[in-house]
């Protein structure tokens, strides 16, 4: 039997989700400083244009999942690349508040966006079935992994060169990635006469009744019926308390540890370490296989929250430590359990569409966190009242998504063409 390319097509997607995304996420708040220096910019702007890079990468996921089904996930990867690459390059030449808004805000959030999040799961969902949640787990590690490089190379830029020349060599990076969708990406298994997860086609044949009842029913989903369900609402809502955590503590991490005393290094190396410990959580959203993954969810938001409280409280580099550590492993958990839930809840066929109508709609109060955080410090002088009101909101959704239940899937028409 020819070798499974689904399981290549996984080291791919990592390579494409943690080159094409980490960079560009991650270097923006650590070369902040720098950037309030050089173009005398203030908190709440520099949290601004994260917060529009923020929103850009996840509205523009429906025209992703819309894209994707027209010209398949290997041209609009190419796409993203190609628009990521422009947007750096123009950003490394910024002079102004509104610059940094169009080429970091607006091209290399769509970039972000058009080439990455709803992409790589959709190829892993694509690809997989009975190994989704571990598909989905293995491709956004490298979120983390490549963050934890993004870290030490953003450092390496505003000590030795600065951040111009870091989003340069970003850019260049970028046009490598696009090569390489272009080269290695597969839509789906039969494009190359295979099936999920590398199943020969005698078994699938052969599944139980209840076993391919499921499947149709699942796929029998549409973007429309699902959003008319609550549970797509409440998983909204999840999206929403997930990753506001992630994205603030991104955007102000480095300023708030500076705040408490912390040298540059310090503050660095806590960084690093938040960012390397998603990669455990992430890993343990890919327990979604085998347990419950709405309670995973539920679970993982609980400890979010135990973090954000941390961190509001903080005093010390230790402190710091764990706090970080506790949204890290919730922030890396939800993201992979989010996906899983919403392929088990509303099938594979509408996967990406609902996917991207879900960040679309849970990034438009991301996109506001971190301005908002940096409008509050601007105006109190601290993160207290950003940080509690995040730590409320993730418990709120770990309660939520506790009570969740697989939603009734509409009647298929056709049970023999669903299962095709």
């Amino acid at each position: 039997m020819r070798f499974f390319y689904g399981w290549w097509l996984l080291g791919f997607a990592w390579i494409l989700y943690g080159f094409g995304a980490a960079p560009g996420y991650y270097s923006w708040s650590f070369f902040s400083p720098e950037i309030i220096d050089d173009l005398a910019l203030t908190r709440g702007q520099t949290g601004a244009v994260f917060g529009l890079f923020t929103f850009m990468f996840n509205s523009i996921a429906p025209i992703t999942g819309l894209a994707i089904a027209r010209w398949g996930t290997r041209r609009v990867m190419v796409v993203g690349n190609l628009v990521t690459a422009l947007g750096c390059w123009l950003l490394s030449d910024a002079g102004t508040l509104w610059e940094c808004l169009i080429y970091f805000g607006l091209l290399v959030g769509a970039g972000i966006g058009l080439s990455t999040i709803v992409p790589c799961q959709a190829l892993a969902t694509s690809w997989f079935t009975k190994y989704r949640a571990r598909a989905v787990a293995t491709v956004l590690t490298a979120g983390g992994t490549v963050g934890v490089l993004v870290t030490w190379f953003d450092r390496v830029m505003v000590q030795e060169y600065s951040w111009r020349t870091g989003w340069q060599i970003i850019a260049v990076l970028s046009l490598a990635l696009a090569v390489l969708a272009a080269v290695t990406v597969r839509n789906r298994p039969s494009d190359l006469g295979q099936k999920p997860d590398g199943m020969l086609a005698e078994a699938t044949d052969h599944r139980s009744a209840d076993a391919t009842f499921t499947a149709v029913s699942s796929d029998a989903w549409t973007l429309s019926t699902a959003l008319r369900t609550p549970q797509f609402a409440v998983l909204c809502l999840c999206t929403v308390a997930f990753a506001i955590p992630w994205s603030v503590t991104t955007a102000h991490g480095r300023l708030h540890l500076e705040d408490l005393g912390l040298s540059t290094d310090v503050a660095a190396q806590i960084l690093s370490v938040m960012i390397l410990v998603s990669i455990a959580g992430r890993i343990t959203g890919a327990a979604g296989d085998f347990l419950v993954p709405e309670k995973v969810l539920g679970f993982a938001l609980l400890v979010e929250a135990a973090g954000m409280f941390g961190l509001l409280l903080a005093t010390t580099a230790t402190m710091a430590y764990v706090s970080t550590i506790l949204v890290a492993l919730g922030f890396g958990a939800a993201y992979i359990s989010t996906a899983v839930v919403v392929a088990k809840f509303f099938g594979r066929i509408a996967f990406a569409q609902t996917l991207g109508a879900q960040y679309l709609i849970s990034g438009i109060f991301n996109a506001l966190s971190p301005a908002i955080a940096g409008w509050l410090f601007d105006s109190t002088g601290s993160y207290n009242i950003a940080f509690s009101t995040i730590g409320m909101m993730c418990v709120l959704g770990g309660i939520l998504a506790f009570r969740l239940r697989v939603p009734q899937p509409p009647r298929p028409m056709n049970v023999d063409a669903a299962t095709e």
